[in-house]
């Protein structure tokens, strides 16, 4: 009797989105130069970031991000995120000059992982190896939720690591460019008009299953002076862990909070989300946009 032999179905279809251009073998370029300088190459990638950038990636890595090792030793590090909010690592892409993919699950998967039909496709950003050290080693002084992983990698990879750091760069230090970049990967904006009590809601909520990370952002927005609440600790059905969130409210948080984000924040549909409650308080607000007008329209952003 003849064996049924069982068709594989293909999970995901992978498409090449941004081809890096210089198609060199980066792990054969050192950091350093016979002569104890930074390599020009790494220089010239270094010149297309300033410390907010940095920051910002820092927050983006933390929230969507993943770095480990990979087979003999060597770094893995990836970042995904859906179609329709992958500014950020586009423009990443394009200044450690990497290759981006745009991944989508098959039809087939779908109809057989009901679970998955409603999946909107993702960009993929596979950075690597040298370049990932690199680059973890440019973001390490602001990561908070990873800091420690990235720490043990960069002190096995690099023997004087802990030695040649400045003390501050092993602590964690919370940032608003940061925040930008957390938010941009956890967070979610809320602007909507609710047809059941006849108008406009607004939120700002973050959610993450790192429940120690949640508290501490939590914490230190606090201490900035915005009044956040925590929601109940919940499991999403396509969830492997529990998530914890952040929720701010109320017109003049959010404006006070967003006028630190929005200078910052790469994804574009978040950053309209800020303007328009902006919008909404000076102009149509019933509360707000009658009073006198003391306060700088929140069109005018300043760093």
């Amino acid at each position: 009797m003849m064996k049924r032999i069982k068709k594989k179905t293909k999970k995901n279809s992978t498409d090449t989105i941004q081809v890096r251009k210089a198609i060199i073998d980066t792990s054969k370029i050192p950091f350093t130069t016979e002569e104890g300088r930074t390599h020009p190459y790494w220089i010239d990638i270094l010149e297309n970031f300033d410390v907010e950038d940095i920051q910002y990636y820092a927050g983006l890595m933390d929230g969507d991000g993943n770095f480990g090792y990979a087979r003999e030793g060597n770094i893995r590090m990836q970042i995904s995120l859906t179609e329709e909010a992958a500014e950020p690592i586009i423009e990443l892409a394009e200044k450690l000059d990497c290759t981006l993919s745009r991944v989508e699950y098959s039809k087939e998967y779908k109809i057989k992982n009901p679970c998955r039909a409603n999946t909107k496709p993702w960009y993929y950003l596979s950075i690597p190896k040298q370049k990932a050290w690199f680059f973890l080693l440019l973001i390490y002084p602001y990561l908070l939720e990873k800091k420690e992983r990235a720490k043990n990698m960069l002190a096995d990879r690099f023997t004087d690591f802990l030695e040649c750091q400045l003390r501050l760069q092993h602590q964690r230090r919370f940032s608003f460019p940061y925040l930008a970049g957390y938010a941009d990967a956890e967070g979610h904006y809320k602007y909507k008009y609710n047809k059941g009590i006849k108008r406009f809601t607004f939120a700002f909520k973050i959610y993450s299953t790192d429940i120690g990370h949640i508290d501490y952002v939590g914490l230190q927005m606090a201490k900035l002076g915005f009044p956040i609440s925590y929601s109940k600790i919940t499991k999403h059905r396509l969830a492997t862990k529990p998530a914890k969130g952040i929720i701010l409210t109320g017109l003049e948080n959010l404006r006070k909070l967003y006028r630190k984000l929005l200078p910052f924040g790469k994804i574009k549909r978040k950053k309209r989300a800020m303007t328009m409650t902006g919008f909404y308080m000076d102009h149509l607000s019933p509360k707000y946009a009658k009073k006198p007008m003391t306060r700088k329209p929140f069109t005018t952003l300043e760093k």
